[in-house]
């Protein structure tokens, strides 16, 4: 149990640029010990969000037919490869104060999933974390991330499939190797969505000893 406080935000805007310039400002201030710990929910509008750097390990995309389509890409400042959004992605972040010892990639991907897949199973689905950064359901890829940290912060971030556009995000995405197909939450939950997401790590989290505070958003 931690007895700390966590700062929810739940935006409403659908524009990608502002949402990841967001996921900055929120790192600042939390590293800058000007607010608390806080998870965070936004969707994007339909375009690629790719890792600062190519690599075949982490997948990547089809730079020309994204050209063709016009799908904006955009780039986070987190490692990794690139992630499709849509309005039926949920994207969460984490961001939590550290005190300087180092704790490894998986370490790091697990401890913020351990909220996400305890929140799924409250709706009745059985996830579980795939190292390195994976969250999958009946060996299916419901949830990619990637990941952040300072001294004095870390932030994970994933995104949540619950009825997004999979033929497309196929057509664009190139899968790291080994990375099981993609699938929807709604195909074992067939009315999921946002706000329900967003409650059951609401109540993930405070189950957990937390103390959520709202600020900013409707769920």
């Amino acid at each position: 149990m931690t007895g700390d406080e966590m700062v929810l935000y739940f935006e409403r805007t659908l524009d990608p640029v502002a949402n990841l310039r967001r996921e900055t400002e929120l790192f600042e201030l939390v590293d800058g010990r000007e607010q608390p710990e806080c998870v965070r929910f936004w969707t994007d509008s339909r375009c690629l969000v790719r890792g600062r750097a190519k690599s075949a390990r982490y997948g990547w995309y089809h730079e020309g037919l994204a050209r063709e389509l016009g799908i904006p890409v955009i780039e986070r400042s987190t490692g990794g490869g690139v992630v499709y959004h849509d309005e039926g992605n949920l994207n969460w972040s984490f961001f939590f104060r550290t005190s300087g010892s180092f704790q490894s990639p998986t370490a790091s991907f697990d401890r913020a999933s351990r909220f996400i897949i305890a929140a799924l199973d409250r709706l009745g689905v059985r996830a579980m974390f795939s190292p390195p950064n994976r969250i999958d359901v009946s060996n299916r890829k419901v949830s990619g991330m990637a990941a952040r940290s300072t001294v004095r912060t870390l932030l994970v971030h994933g995104t949540l499939l619950l009825n997004s556009d999979l033929k497309m995000l196929d057509r664009l995405c190139i899968p790291p190797p080994g990375c099981p197909p993609v699938a929807n939450l709604s195909a074992w939950k067939a009315d999921i969505d946002a706000a329900t997401v967003a409650k059951a790590v609401i109540a993930t989290l405070e189950g957990s000893g937390y103390k959520v505070r709202v600020g900013s958003g409707m769920l």
